[in-house]
């Protein structure tokens, strides 16, 4: 069986995408797996550590509101990628075509559609967000099935053939980490202390990197907690570190990415991060205090609207980035780590609407699918 999973860019569509390949991988040895997305995304830095998913890029980008020049260029690539796409299909030859979401799914998966009309091709996508993006709200109408994380978003696919909810998938690494002294170890930290874990997602948060630092002062006189700070691509690490250093900060810890993701939130007393769904889904599914600072740039205004549905359950701290950006962040995080039974409340709140089991409701709904590309 040859599955094709189309995606990327962010980490928001592209971790999602590696959890349903690696439980795809170890449920049948046999099958063949492959993965479009670009060569600018996490992907084309992940997947080389994955020799059994075929990587194919494509050269496309994202529609820019607004922007005529950029809008026309955008279409132009699209034109050259549904050819990329298509020789893809000719190679790889697969049965079956999940888009995980972003511009980088739309040409596989429109193209898986047309071809399922006259070949044994059978087309899925997954919708990570609360509010659907407009490459999935296009997608819903030409698939076999869409999957969404939230309940509520089945009402933006009424003209798709069947939404199932089925949440959103994290890597087992998530599922299966625990605090130990060795991960404290990996990370440089003290056990002893309240572990503050901040991060901006896959290209991370300069403002996060800036709220922080501008919380330095009141950070370096706090004895019982420590921060690890992700990076990602919004800063350098050495130069962040340093400048910690020169202001006297000796309990934050740089580091621009972690490939063992699961062991950092494993130790974590407390999150600080965007509101990207997978974020989210991985505090949820980890059952983790966290206070939410989501990014107004996001389309649609997505991420203020994934964080408020938390919000109203009591699962998670909400704050605007006007409120972190000065000493903002070092109140917040000194009043929530000060406070065992706030955090033992949000953790069991956020718990409850984790959805662990995600990844096996994806493949038991990708399995009838495989079964009649088969035929």
């Amino acid at each position: 069986m040859h599955v094709l999973v189309a995606g990327g860019g962010t980490g928001g569509h592209f971790y999602p995408a590696l959890a349903v390949m690696e439980e795809l991988a170890n449920r049948d040895p046999h099958i063949k797996l492959g993965y479009v997305g670009t060569n600018r995304g996490i992907e084309a830095r992940i997947l080389p550590s994955y020799p059994w998913i075929r990587f194919y890029p494509i050269h496309v980008r994202g529609l820019a509101r607004g922007r005529r020049l950029q809008a026309a260029y955008a279409l132009l690539l699209l034109v050259i990628a549904f050819i990329e796409t298509l020789v893809v299909f000719i190679r790889f030859r697969p049965r079956l075509v999940i888009g995980m979401g972003g511009y980088a799914s739309f040409p596989s998966v429109f193209l898986g559609a047309i071809l399922g009309k006259l070949l044994p091709i059978r087309t899925v996508i997954h919708e990570q967000n609360l509010v659907a993006g407009l490459t999935n709200r296009i997608l819903a109408r030409v698939v076999d099935k869409v999957l969404v994380s939230y309940p509520q978003t089945r009402r933006e696919f009424r003209r798709a053939r069947q939404v199932i909810v089925t949440g959103n998938p994290i890597r087992a690494e998530f599922l299966d980490a625990q605090r130990s002294p060795e991960a404290y170890r990996q990370f440089g930290l003290d056990p002893n202390r309240k572990t503050v874990l901040v991060f901006g997602g896959s290209r991370g948060s300069s403002a996060l990197i800036t709220a922080l630092i501008n919380a330095s002062d009141k950070l370096a006189q706090d004895n019982h907690v420590q921060v690890l700070l992700v990076t990602g691509d919004a800063g350098d690490e050495n130069a962040i570190q340093s400048a910690f250093m020169a202001a006297g900060v000796k309990n934050v810890h740089v580091r621009r990415y972690i490939e063992r993701m699961g062991e950092a939130f494993a130790i974590a007393d407390l999150i600080v991060s965007r509101a990207g769904a997978t974020t989210l889904a991985e505090i949820t599914s980890c059952g983790k205090p966290a206070l939410i600072v989501p990014w107004e740039g996001a389309a649609d205004n997505h991420q203020r609207k994934n964080a408020a549905y938390l919000q109203q359950a009591q699962a998670c701290v909400v704050a605007a980035e006007q409120e972190v950006i000065g000493a903002g962040l070092a109140k917040l995080i000194e009043e929530m780590v000060g406070d065992e039974q706030r955090l033992s409340r949000l953790a069991h709140n956020a718990a409850r609407f984790g959805r662990r089991h995600a990844v096996s409701l994806i493949l038991g709904e990708l399995e009838p699918l495989a079964r009649e590309a088969r035929l």
